[in-house]
């Protein structure tokens, strides 16, 4: 009955598909579209990776269980852009990163 999409503030300016106007617009089609009226979620769009990251501490989410690298492998590789934007989401959420990272 939904769709969750995991979207954050920070992607509003390299992705068009995750600004607000986008999510908004594609809610209304897909309502509409769907005979049993699918909603779609964006529960992070206003918030940046350290308040997800704040959020998920309090949750107890066991963010080391969690995959950010473009690299793939088994170690996130700690160099490519979402490795840095998770590094610095959990400096800005002041919580201990237990990720491990080639680099």
């Amino acid at each position: 009955d939904a769709v969750i999409l995991a979207n954050h503030a920070g992607d509003h300016f390299i992705y068009p598909d995750c600004r607000p106007e986008f999510i908004d617009g594609m809610a209304e089609a897909i309502m509409r579209g769907t005979i049993n009226n699918v909603i779609l979620l964006s529960p992070f769009c206003n918030m940046t990776k350290g308040d997800i990251v704040r959020i998920g501490s309090k949750l107890g989410v066991e963010f080391e269980n969690t995959w950010s690298c473009y690299k793939g492998g088994v170690t996130h590789c700690g160099k490519c852009g979402t490795c840095d934007e998770r590094k610095k989401a959990f400096l800005e959420a002041k919580v201990v990163d237990k990720t491990k990272y080639l680099a």
